[in-house]
């Protein structure tokens, strides 16, 4: 087992060695999950709507 001071100097050395993501990446990508949350949300709000719909239709209720 390593000591925790090693073991922080080796968290540090790795974290040298990431390629972080510039702003406009991280934008990007931001911007990306969030027009994807919002198309699945639509899509399965519509679904839903539908299914429900139906559902009305064919019990009578």
């Amino acid at each position: 087992m390593i000591s925790p001071a090693e073991f922080m100097s080796q968290v540090k050395r790795e974290l040298h060695r990431v390629a972080w993501p510039t702003q406009k990446e991280t934008f990007g990508m931001t911007a990306a999950v969030i027009l994807m949350v919002v198309c699945a949300m639509a899509y399965f709000f519509i679904s839903d709507s539908v299914i429900y719909f139906c559902l009305r239709k064919i019990l009578g209720v």
